[in-house]
């Protein structure tokens, strides 16, 4: 309708382009991550409540943020996500001492060093987004912070939590708990070299730095392979049965 409207060409402007990108981001994916995050996290790795009022203002900020970016305002749309991330991950209490050994069981040990992995990832998205803001050419940092966003928290997280959860909804334990962490590593290693080869290359900071892009895309392509390998042949293994009884037949419990 917006391009029916005032568009001259089928291509979204730029502009539009990267506030409709911010709504769909920032505006639906990260708070849909903050609900089962709030309802998962303390169980998987052990932290202490969540401080539900300081996550209602994690989202009202980042609420104003996305609203801030529709209006054009980008540079203060930067700094409310800043600030909403920064209050989420207070609010999940993810970098305070847990208060029990996290439940780690069908799942590799290094499972909750990445889940705060991936909220340092959009930390990392929020604040580069707001360099974006200040600069002329900004095209590289807008590119690295949406890629820190998607593939470093995004993805991340559903690397995470979904091979931790996924199987156990079915019945089933996970194919492979190393498999799992190779495929983290390789996500956060592409991760790594996308978003800093964009901002090297794009902004001309370092030109051999084009030549990490397809290396980068190519070693997240493997990690994105690998967890669906192991999530397939997970859900390949038969049910696990309690007591002769399928466990696809018992209401889910937290393992």
């Amino acid at each position: 309708m917006y391009l029916s409207l005032s568009g001259t060409s089928p291509e979204l402007p730029a502009g539009f382009d990267q506030s409709f990108l911010v709504l769909q981001t920032w505006g639906f994916l990260v708070p849909f991550v903050w609900g089962f995050s709030a309802k998962w996290l303390p169980i998987f790795l052990g932290l202490r409540p969540v401080k539900g009022r300081v996550l209602l203002l994690a989202v009202a900020l980042n609420s104003l943020g996305v609203l801030a970016a529709f209006l054009s305002s980008t540079l203060v749309a930067g700094l409310f996500l800043l600030a909403g991330i920064t209050f989420a991950v207070h609010a999940l209490g993810l970098f305070e001492l847990p208060e029990r050994l996290p439940k780690v069981r069908g799942a590799h040990s290094s499972f909750p060093s990445f889940v705060r992995i991936a909220y340092g990832w959009a930390l990392v998205a929020a604040g580069l987004s707001i360099w974006a803001a200040s600069v002329i050419r900004p095209q590289g940092i807008w590119g690295a912070s949406r890629h820190a966003l998607t593939a470093g928290f995004l993805a991340t997280m559903v690397f995470a939590i979904g091979q931790r959860v996924l199987p156990a909804f079915a019945g089933r334990t996970l194919f492979s708990t190393k498999l799992m962490f190779v495929a983290l590593l390789l996500l956060t290693a592409g991760c790594l070299l996308r978003v800093s080869s964009e901002i090297l290359a794009h902004q001309s900071f370092f030109p051999p730095a084009w030549e990490g892009l397809p290396l980068s895309a190519v070693t997240e392509m493997i990690a994105v392979s690998l967890f669906a390998i192991n999530l397939f042949l997970s859900f390949a293994r038969r049910p696990l049965t309690y007591c002769g009884i399928q466990s696809n037949s018992l209401p889910f419990r937290n393992s």
